[in-house]
């Protein structure tokens, strides 16, 4: 079994290097940050490295451009509010307090009130990158991701149907009491569902859902159990040649004090492991189950005569 890892020596090359690396791992900051919801590569030259991010602050979702320009030495992060808009600008020095510069420009020379806001959580962020960076072993020592996959004959816009509109969870998946959101034109959903605890306890979970296409769904919740930093979901559905399968994809950022203290001083990656994996995984599996239900109910429906003999169990 794996024991917990212990806190690094505090040395300038062993606090520097991993904040370079996690800032270099622009896909790993939903894990790490809390604003930053999900992430896309858009380009890649030797010289810059383009990337949109979506990030919430204060329950709104904002999409951002980000340039990471590693030919500038310290390599420079570039935040845009759009691709041309006004930027915040920020640089790491390399040093062992992991210093960080942040100058905030303007195309007309005026900064605006997005240019500011935008400057506040990308503070944050980067606050919480140096935090995740440090953390005993290394951020990845951390980090538990697991896949549920669930085959049905059903189609892949009925379980995306499904899948997307919350509004069918209550009483067709068990844990979900109730669920409200909203959703804008971009397919961004800012979510509060009511999940049922195993002992009939009510639990509000926010959360931020993109449906991303016609076949995937991230999602992130704003509130998470002691044992974890953050979790990350996907929901995702693809075609084959006699089915469509169904993926339930979960990351997790575990966190060390909350490992302790739900599992006790002695606890190991393995044993919170396992606690996620039973608890995430069951509910991971009931929504598979239910989207697949939906989407087989609705094909029964277009053809009364099919049996279920022949849709099969897969």
């Amino acid at each position: 079994m794996t024991a917990l890892p212990s806190h690094p020596a505090a040395t300038a090359g062993s606090v520097a290097r991993p904040v370079d690396r996690i800032l270099a791992d622009v896909h790993s900051w939903p894990l790490f940050a809390g604003p930053v919801i999900h992430t896309r590569a858009l380009a890649a030259t030797d010289d810059v490295e383009t990337f949109e991010l979506w990030l919430e602050q204060d329950r709104s979702v904002r999409s951002v451009v980000l340039e990471r320009r590693t030919s500038e030495v310290p390599t420079a992060l570039v935040f845009r509010a759009g691709a041309d808009g006004p930027a915040t600008v920020v640089r790491y020095r390399d040093d062992l307090a992991g210093a960080v510069d942040i100058e905030t420009t303007a195309s007309n020379g005026t900064v605006t009130g997005t240019t500011a806001s935008l400057e506040i959580v990308v503070r944050r962020i980067l606050t919480e990158l140096a935090e995740s960076a440090a953390l005993p072993g290394g951020p990845g020592a951390w980090v538990y991701t697991f896949e549920d996959v669930v085959r049905t004959h059903g189609s892949v816009a009925d379980v995306f149907e499904f899948l997307r509109r919350l509004e069918l969870w209550p009483g067709g998946i068990a844990h979900v009491h109730e669920v409200d959101y909203d959703e804008d034109d971009d397919g961004v959903q800012t979510v509060s569902t009511t999940v049922l605890g195993d002992d009939g306890t009510r639990h509000r979970i926010p959360s931020i859902r993109l449906c991303l296409g016609q076949a995937r769904v991230v999602y992130k919740p704003l509130t998470v159990p002691p044992i974890a930093r953050a979790h990350l979901g996907q929901w995702s559905v693809e075609q084959h040649a006699d089915s469509v399968t169904i993926t339930g994809r979960h990351t997790i950022a575990l966190d060390p004090a909350g490992v302790r203290q739900v599992l006790g001083a002695d606890a190991t990656v393995e044993a919170a492991t396992r606690l996620v994996r039973s608890a995430l995984g069951k509910h991971s599996l009931d929504t598979l189950d239910a989207a697949k239900s939906f989407a087989e109910n609705r094909l029964r429906s277009h053809d009364p005569a099919l049996s279920w003999d022949r849709l099969g169990t897969s």
